[in-house]
Parts: structure tokens; C-alpha cells; sequence
């Protein structure tokens, strides 16, 4: 299948961050995308009729930090930052910013991660973690307007009803792409895969069932599939 994309005539490779492109860190802030990850899609970016975004549920701030090359396309908070802004905060979100605070002020090892549409608990250090996101969930499930979505580790909150795969498809008829490898490793990613239509190419990284085409077993795996695809595209 990777020989079929990179004879594609406009081709959109598309990839989550953490766990992704970048290893997993106790530390969100200090994830980094590997090097050689990095190398490819930069090198993929520089071959004709190729785009390349990252789709994160990360702000758009942070990808900016962590990729700067001029062509790619960086999308935040699972489909909903551009950086464009977000206008007035609803009800809804101020409700669950509230309630993440809250629950992180009694529950050590826990950490709130504010964003322009989203609020999400990060309970990876907590000891055990149970009850607490029992908890969030039940009393988010009673904000009108809220949507709760699970990842590694976090549960975000958001009154936002976009999510990856209305940004891929998005995304793919803008530039009108052809075909589509898209890679992630989390839940948020299935929605992604969900998207693709027939042709388009959907990687996984990691354990776990998924909607993808294929799974690769870690972010260095993924690198390897990465520095495949540059070396047969760039020789088209």
C-alpha cells in the first residue's frame, strides 16, 4: 500500500503528535518528535504535489513550537484550532474548567490542561484513578452542551462537536488529495480512520484494536514506514 501512495498524483500525510511522531512522556511539555520522523515529513513537504499537517488534541501553540517548517499544516485541539481564535466561551466550557479544577485541587498527581475550546484532566501520576474519572464523567455528563473525549491518560472536555476526522476530510477536499495516510495512536484517532475513504491509507501505532489498515508497533516503527515513503515518492 505505501508503493500505491507514493505514486499518488496529489497525496495529504496526516499524523497525531504524542505517542505518534513523539514518544509518550510522563511530561507533556517535554515531548519532542523524533528526529528521523521529523526529517521525513519535512522531506515529504519538500516533494511536489505532497502535503503535510499535523492533527493534535495539543494547542496549536505547541506544535508551532515543535514544528517549524513553513509548509506544514498544524491543527490543534482535535480539529478546532486553526489560529484563528475561538471567540466567547460558552457556558458549557466555564462549567467544565470549573469542575476539572476543582477535582484537580483534591487529587494529587493530577493536572488540569487549559485550552482556547477544551479543558482536559491529566491523570497518568495519579495513584489510582478510578473513582475520580468515574466522577468527571458522571458530572460532565450533566453539562448541557459538553462533550467528553477519552485519551491516554486524559479525559478532555469540550463544547466543541468537531473532532479529527471532520478536520481530515476537511482538510483533504481543500487541497483536493486524492489519496490520505493518516497515523495516530489514540482513541481521538479513531475518528480519523473512520474517515478515510477507500484508497486512503490509516496507521496505528501501538496496541489496541483499530479502524487503521495497518498497526506498527511504536513512534520508531512509524519512522521507519515515514523514511519508506520519502524514498519511494522522492524517486517519482
Amino acid at each position: 500500500m505505501i508503493e500505491e501512495l507514493a505514486v499518488t498524483k496529489r497525496l495529504l500525510v496526516a499524523s497525531d503528535f504524542d505517542g505518534t511522531l513523539a514518544e509518550i512522556v510522563e511530561d507533556p511539555d517535554l515531548a519532542t518528535p523524533l528526529a528521523r520522523s521529523k526529517a521525513a515529513l519535512e522531506a515529504l513537504a519538500g516533494i511536489e504535489a505532497t502535503t503535510v499537517a499535523v492533527i493534535s488534541g495539543r494547542r496549536r501553540a505547541d506544535l508551532v513550537e515543535r514544528f517549524d517548517h513553513p509548509a506544514f499544516i498544524l491543527i490543534g485541539e482535535h480539529g478546532v484550532d486553526h489560529g484563528e481564535g475561538s471567540g466567547p466561551e460558552s457556558p458549557a466550557l466555564a462549567a467544565a474548567r470549573q469542575l476539572v479544577d476543582e477535582l484537580v485541587r483534591v487529587t494529587p498527581g493530577s493536572r488540569a490542561e487549559h485550552k482556547a475550546r477544551s479543558v482536559g484532566f491529566h491523570y497518568r501520576l495519579v495513584t489510582d484513578p478510578g473513582s475520580v474519572v468515574e466522577d468527571l464523567r458522571h458530572r460532565a455528563s450533566m453539562i448541557d452542551g459538553l462533550r467528553v473525549l477519552d485519551g491516554k491518560k486524559i479525559v478532555e472536555l469540550t463544547d466543541s462537536s468537531v473532532d479529527k476526522g471532520v478536520a481530515l476530510r476537511e482538510l483533504k477536499r481543500e487541497i483536493a488529495a486524492d489519496r490520505v495516510l493518516f497515523m495516530g495512536d489514540d482513541v481521538t484517532d479513531e475518528t480519523a480512520f473512520a474517515a478515510l475513504d477507500p484508497g486512503d491509507f490509516g496507521v496505528h501505532v501501538g496496541i489496541g484494536p483499530s479502524l487503521a489498515n495497518v498497526t506498527v508497533p511504536d513512534p520508531s516503527a512509524l519512522a521507519d514506514l515515514l523514511e519508506t515513503l520519502v524514498a519511494l515518492r522522492g524517486g517519482v
